[in-house]
């Protein structure tokens, strides 16, 4: 009976930790690949660079991507462009612009204005290139990002991919 008690103690918590870290990979995933559909349609030249910090950079807590939604596109003209900015406060990464979501609260708290390191400690990073054409992000998430992490209670997942803009000019 103990032997059995054991193993189905044991099992519960793979499960349960398995089921955790999952939803934290979805979280990311979802919010990754937001990120690069927005980034694939950026639009921009040298003069006006498709992606950039935002707010600015001295405040930033993300970065904007400045998109042709009209319908056809006007990729020369950029009066008619719409900035879609990608923030985080607190644990939420959000989405604003012409539609404002929020796209998951479990990044970790910080924005941090370079490449994510091997031993991450904040929740999102973004390097921008000189050109604004390229942007590596970075996020970091927790099942509960309030709390410590603990790798069958709170695991941890971080992602980091480069997204290029396909749409810009650097004439």
């Amino acid at each position: 009976i103990i032997s059995f008690y054991h193993l189905e103690s044991f099992s519960h918590d793979k499960v349960g930790s398995a089921d955790r870290r999952t939803k934290v990979q979805n979280a990311l995933s979802y919010c990754m690949d937001t990120m690069s559909k927005m980034v694939a349609i950026a639009n921009g030249n040298t003069d006006n660079p498709p992606i950039r910090l935002y707010p600015s950079p001295a405040g930033a807590t993300g970065f904007q991507v400045r998109v042709d939604l009209n319908d056809p596109q006007t990729p020369t003209d950029l009066s008619d462009d719409t900035w879609v900015f990608f923030t985080l406060a607190g644990n939420s990464l959000s989405i604003g612009g012409p539609t404002a979501e929020v796209l998951s609260s479990r990044i970790l708290a910080n924005f941090n204005n370079s490449e994510m390191p091997t031993s991450p400690t904040d929740g999102f990073y973004v390097a921008i290139d000189s050109t604004g054409t390229v942007v590596d992000i970075g996020l970091v998430g927790r099942y509960d990002p309030s709390r410590a992490y603990d790798l069958v209670n709170n695991p941890q997942v971080s992602m980091k991919t480069r997204l290029i803009c396909n749409n810009s000019s650097t004439n």
